[in-house]
């Protein structure tokens, strides 16, 4: 079911987009706070892929950019929360692990 998503940094650059053909299957919304710290304040993932690899995928995006400017990631929106604390990948970015 994962095949042909693209994914891209939205216009604004404050979200990563998931994409089939041109249609949005998922987006991950992040805002900037302050130097060293980014938080991750929603997901939305469409119903035909929520039992899919397409939220860890979005989230995977936004750790990267997070590494890529020495940020920590704060988290706020609950299913990008399991995803950080369900992977041991995402130790060094995540700035707090907060109970589910």
């Amino acid at each position: 079911m994962e095949h042909n998503i693209t994914y891209s940094e939205s216009k604004n650059g404050y979200a990563f987009c998931a994409y089939i053909s041109s249609l949005l299957i998922g987006q991950i919304n992040f805002l900037y706070v302050g130097i060293d710290r980014l938080i991750i304040e929603s997901t939305q993932i469409s119903d035909n892929y929520k039992e899919s690899n397409l939220c860890l995928d979005l989230v995977r995006r936004v750790a990267d950019f997070a590494r890529a400017q020495h940020r920590k990631i704060i988290c706020m929106c609950p299913l990008a929360q399991s995803v950080l604390n369900k992977y041991p990948e995402f130790d060094d970015i995540r700035f707090i692990r907060m109970a589910l």
